[in-house]
């Protein structure tokens, strides 16, 4: 059973948000009980604090800095319910994390964005644990008296620098004048270069019974764990391509636009702290919006460095690249998806009559005409009332908005289960695919149904199923949720307030998930 209490305050004037949760995890297997009391978040919206409050001339260099702030504390303990109030103060596990993110945009010869920042993070943990290497049995062990209760500052920096610009290209085909078609292309190259010192001193080395040096900190399991050993420093290059077409609409004497490539990047890096094999493998991205309901992705990987086999004859990753052999890259995979979405207007657009012109702009303009709710002079907000729509024979026109979306995704990859090509050093492919679809549908003003669904294909069988139906009881609202095949199958009725502020006031009654549950 689970149970928690949650509670938010902001202060606008100041940009400065605090939210607590407290909550309490209880087994009756084992009689254990988990609490968190609080876990508290504090949030501070960016300023800038160079910026002049009367600003006179151009905006100056160092008016663009701004810095943020987040934190959170959290205070826990995981014992058994009989001895939750005979632990200590050293029983409980407390700790705070600090983050401090300072940026800026500044723009380089009129066309070149330069983007740096820097981040501070400070943990603050009251105790550390020191261990000791058994040689017995070959492992760390912490042995009694080595928790030390304290305080401990735990932090690290970082630093990174982007530079980016846009190149812009026209170009009018010579076909199809009439239509006056203008293709712009738009390259967006980009260079970034991001860094961290080692954080080495939050670190113990240890020898272990094969005379190798090991690492470990007296920090780990902390909530917010510990800065890296060894130090970091990436050097990133992308490109993004956007294509999009804008002709002339006769009919409509109006110009359109339309997208032919929404986007087309490719990106790489290379990490200078690496002693070996410092390139990442080259992605590309393609995202392409076919029409207003239809999406296609596409992302592709091609590694770097080519396969090799070692003194045991086992096939690994060698330090020669793909490069030096004259080929591309090595082919890693793809993964695709397709995505289209039902609902009232694509149905009636494909199957439903054809409306006029003229009937179409008046429809728009009436629905253009208000908003839902109008201002008075006083500063009060009233609803706007208006008339049921009535058919041509006098009845109010029936509406149930209804939406129905389809997924389908298609990937592969490298089938390193199967025996290599020693000719082309290259493992066979397989693939996978799975379709997968939700829909929801409005019965009344007051009563829906939703529900999600899927099939794969590799597997065979129909993946995770549920149906939910819902109704709203104007305070509160009422929830039914089944889960009738799948891996897990499961109930949920839940009732909760529809305010904000009392999402907690709720009553729930479900079914452990898992797929052992018999059904009556």
């Amino acid at each position: 059973k689970t149970s928690s209490i949650s509670y938010s305050r902001s202060f606008p004037d100041i940009g400065l948000t605090l939210s607590g949760t407290t909550n309490i995890a209880q087994t009756m297997r084992d009689s254990s009980i988990a609490v968190t009391l609080p876990d508290l978040n504090i949030s501070l919206s960016r300023l800038f604090p160079f910026k002049r409050k009367k600003a006179a001339g151009e905006e100056r260099w160092y008016e663009k800095i701004s810095l943020s702030y987040t934190g959170r504390l959290t205070n826990s303990i995981r014992t058994k319910d009989d001895r939750l109030f005979k632990t200590g103060i050293s029983g409980w596990e407390n700790a705070m994390n600090h983050n401090i993110p300072v940026s800026a945009t500044f723009t380089l010869f009129k066309y070149l964005q330069v983007n740096p920042s820097v981040n501070y993070t400070e943990r603050w943990y009251t105790r550390k644990v020191n261990q000791q290497y058994n040689e017995e049995t070959h492992r760390l062990e912490a042995l009694p008296g080595d928790t030390i209760n304290g305080f401990y500052r735990v932090s690290n920096y970082s630093a990174s620098l982007s530079l980016s610009t846009k190149l812009y290209g026209m170009y009018k085909p010579l076909f199809m004048k009439k239509k006056e078609i203008q293709i712009r292309h738009v390259v967006t190259p980009q260079v970034g270069i991001s860094g961290a010192p080692a954080f080495s001193k939050y670190w113990e080395e240890y020898t272990d019974n094969n005379g190798n040096t090991q690492y470990y900190s007296p920090y780990t399991g902390q909530p917010f764990g510990v800065p890296s050993r060894e130090g970091s420093g990436t050097v990133s290059f992308s490109i993004a391509n956007n294509l999009e077409m804008k002709y002339y609409d006769a009919k409509k004497d109006t110009l359109k636009k339309v997208s032919l490539i929404d986007d087309l990047s490719v990106n790489m890096s290379y990490n200078m702290a690496a002693k070996e094999k410092p390139w990442s493998p080259l992605s590309m991205n393609l995202r392409l919006k076919l029409t207003k309901n239809y999406t296609f992705n596409m992302n592709a990987s091609f590694a770097t460095y080519a396969y090799t086999f070692d003194k045991s004859g086992n096939v690994v990753e060698g330090n020669r690249t793909e490069w030096s052999y004259g080929r591309f890259g090595r082919f890693q995979g793809y993964g695709s998806s397709f995505n289209y979405t039902f609902n009232n207007d694509t149905w009636k657009k494909w199957f439903g009559p054809k409306e006029d012109e003229k009937d179409k702009d008046k429809k728009e303009s009436e629905d253009g005409d208000g908003e839902d709710s109008e201002g008075a002079e006083d500063g009060t907000t009233t609803k706007k009332v208006e008339k049921a729509q009535a058919d041509p024979d006098g009845y109010q026109v029936f509406k149930m908005p209804w939406s129905l979306s389809f997924s389908y995704s298609f990937n592969i990859r490298e089938d390193r289960t199967k025996p290599i090509n020693r000719y082309s050093m290259r493992y066979p492919f397989t693939y996978t695919h799975n379709i997968n679809m939700n829909g929801n549908i409005k019965i009344s003003n007051n009563w829906s149904l939703s529900f999600n669904s899927g099939y794969d294909f590799q597997a065979k069988e129909i993946t995770q199923t549920s149906c939910t139906i819902s109704r709203d009881l104007h305070c509160f609202n009422l929830s039914a949720s089944l889960s009738p095949f799948g891996r897990w199958k499961y109930y949920n009725v839940t009732i909760r307030a529809n305010a904000s502020i009392l999402q907690d006031l709720k009553y729930e009654q479900r079914s452990q998930t898992q797929s052992n549950i018999q059904w009556y």
